[in-house]
């Protein structure tokens, strides 16, 4: 479908609370909040972090993007999340050597589902929208 940016979200009276774009460098010298190991934003993050040869100040985990960024914006610590900023978080994109820091969406069903018509239109949809959002953030 497409690829969707993982932000780094903090409050905006946070240090980087006026920029816009974090090096993942500077990212983990702050405590972090990430999704659990199952969610494919967080192996992402993972592996950037272990390639550029990093370790975290601290990690949280959590289940939930909305916890997460409920505990951004209480400051304890920046969360790495997909979705859009909540509870007046300011967005950051995560620059790697690679580039912007990245989940890829993928979507798939049974070729003779009954309401395979009606799914290729939803994921038409969810695809444009994964793709505006990230030219928004990130450029085309």
């Amino acid at each position: 479908m497409g690829l969707v940016p993982v932000l780094a979200q903090v409050p905006a009276d946070h240090p980087w609370g006026g920029r816009c774009e974090i090096t993942l460098a500077e990212l983990v010298t702050e405590p972090l909040i990430l999704m659990t190991r199952s969610n494919a934003a967080r192996t992402v993050v993972d592996e950037a972090v272990s390639r550029a040869g990093l370790t975290p100040a601290g990690v949280t985990e959590t289940g939930s993007s909305a916890f997460a960024q409920a505990l951004a914006a209480r400051g304890r610590g920046v969360c790495l999340v997909t979705d859009d900023s909540r509870f007046g978080l300011t967005e950051l994109i995560v620059r790697t050597p690679d580039g912007p820091l990245t989940v890829p969406l993928y979507a798939g069903w049974d070729a003779v589902h009954y309401a395979r018509t009606a799914l290729h239109e939803l994921v038409d949809g969810l695809r444009d929208h994964c793709t505006r959002r990230t030219e928004t953030l990130i450029g085309p």
